[in-house]
């Protein structure tokens, strides 16, 4: 398998770019939403947010409807990062290249389909003591 081009690299780029523009307009349409002064307050900031900035105001909130979105938040700005310093596409554990099906089917991933496989199970067996 071959590394990812940078045509490729921009498509996925703008996609997880579109899916976190997408968050940010979900958890601001809660909030705004909401009927209490603070959350109409932090509507209009979340647009200004960075990723870590946006999380830490997610967990402080404790609102159901929205702290689910924090996995998908996180898993969004570490696949930025990765095309940022060009490790996008290959995956974290044994850095072999992450098959273009895989990226096109989730862009957020970060492992193989056998490294992936290994971590499910490792987290399943941990989960089940």
């Amino acid at each position: 398998m071959q590394q990812i081009d940078e045509f490729q690299l921009n498509i996925y780029k703008q996609k997880l770019i579109c899916s976190l523009g997408k968050l940010r307009l979900d958890i601001t349409e809660i909030l705004l939403r909401s009927n209490h002064s603070s959350h109409l307050l932090l509507a209009k900031q979340i647009e200004k947010m960075s990723c870590d900035e946006l999380i830490e105001v997610i967990e402080k909130l404790n609102l159901p409807s929205i702290s689910q979105k924090i996995n998908e938040i996180s898993e969004i700005d570490a696949a930025l990062n990765n095309i940022q310093i060009g490790l996008y596409g290959l995956c974290s554990d044994c850095e072999e290249v992450i098959s273009a099906e895989q990226l096109n089917a989730q862009p957020t991933t970060q492992r193989c389909i056998r490294c992936d496989s290994k971590y499910k199970k490792q987290k399943y067996n941990y989960l089940k003591l």
